[in-house]
């Protein structure tokens, strides 16, 4: 049977201008295929954050990164049939962006028996309880209480608290793919970063959160649904944009089925307004022509996004590529992904109003696209 998912984020008696749910609210949880009825559904919760950074002995660092935990079900794919066991696919990737450094990142992509999956996320309850199976990495909370974000890997380590600061945001289409993506936007950061074995605590920090489910009910995955899609968070001193367009099959690399832009103030926690569809315009900059595993795709260097009374401007400067998912058995599965960030000149100019700031710029293509002949 269908879950009812019940959204519950009315801000009444809530602290003026933050924006929290003053009640519980159940989209935060984990869901199974089983709650939409779906061949296939992937669930991911993601962190970013602009960071300024100090160490014991008083340097003074920028960071920028973006962390994903991923869950997702399939009873036909993710079966053993070897050992007559059903799967749950856990993955985690994240990207770094030392200010004027060589950015780094990671992939990382585990299966667990689907009986053993409530070990490591909380479902259908009112807060976000995420832990990977190694124990290094877990994501814990609620919009209500704040995030903390426990990630080690390698020669870095955030802990993190992570406090909304601005109304729940969704995003959510039927076409090209069936997805929801419950945002909020706007927040601070606090918490350490170790980086190399030094210790820096964090002086000043911007963050974005959302939870993102994609599912398909008549597709072996839902990314042969779609081309692909592109997302983007801006951020200056007044406002923040949060952009989400998906590309349908059709559409190739320019064009974009779907199209949903928010411009938010973040001193109020307030939404200003919200455009979709044609009242979008999407102006994409000279495309870079990359390999990925032998095949040529396209990604856009810059993209301008307009609507009325606004229009903003980003360009992808850092850029993390990720093109490492898979099924058990190596067959490819899901995305590549660009995700870069621009730590300053990212512009907003809504109602004459030009401020300048930092963005997250993702363009992502599905597996489906790159490997069909």
């Amino acid at each position: 049977m269908p879950l009812l998912l019940v959204c519950l984020t009315g801000t009444a008696g809530a602290e003026p201008g933050n924006g929290n749910a003053a009640v519980l609210d159940y989209t935060e949880g984990g869901h199974y295929d089983t709650d939409f009825d779906a061949d296939f559904m992937s669930e991911w919760w993601y962190q970013n954050g602009d960071m300024r950074l100090v160490g014991e002995d008083g340097e003074k660092k920028n960071l920028a990164f973006f962390i994903v935990l991923v869950h997702q079900e399939s009873p036909t794919i993710f079966y053993d049939s070897e050992n007559g066991t059903q799967l749950s696919n856990l993955a985690t990737f994240y990207g770094v962006y030392p200010y004027e450094e060589a950015t780094s990142h990671n992939y990382t992509l585990t299966f667990v028996p689907r009986n053993e999956i409530e070990n490591y996320i909380g479902f259908h309850v009112p807060y976000l309880d995420f832990n990977y199976p190694e124990g290094l990495r877990k994501f814990y909370g609620s919009a209500l209480e704040g995030y903390r974000l426990d990630y080690a890997y390698d020669n870095m380590q955030l802990n993190l608290f992570f406090k909304p600061r601005i109304e729940k945001t969704i995003d959510s289409a039927a076409e090209p793919v069936n997805f929801t993506t419950y945002e909020y936007a706007y927040g601070k950061l606090e918490g350490s970063v170790v980086l190399d074995g030094k210790r820096y605590k964090i002086t000043q920090a911007d963050g974005y959160f959302d939870h993102m489910t994609p599912y398909t009910n008549n597709q072996p995955v839902w990314e042969m649904e779609m081309h692909g899609w592109s997302w983007s968070e801006l951020t200056t001193d007044s406002y923040q944009t949060v952009f989400y367009g998906v590309r349908g099959p059709e559409d190739g690399y320019d064009d974009y089925t779907y199209k949903h832009l928010t411009l938010i103030n973040k001193h109020t926690g307030k939404v200003i307004a919200e455009y979709s569809g044609d009242e979008v315009s999407i102006n994409q900059g000279d495309s870079e022509v990359v390999t990925v595993n032998g095949h040529n795709v396209e990604r856009p260097a810059s993209v301008q996004i307009s609507a009325p009374d606004l229009n903003i401007s980003i360009n992808a400067q850092s850029v993390v590529q990720l093109d490492k998912s898979s099924l058990p058995g190596g067959e490819p599965l899901g995305f590549v992904d660009f995700m870069s960030f621009q730590p300053d000149e990212a512009t907003i100019e809504y109602q004459g109003d030009f401020e300048q700031g930092s963005a997250f710029y993702e363009y992502m293509i599905s597996d489906w696209v790159i490997y069909s002949p």
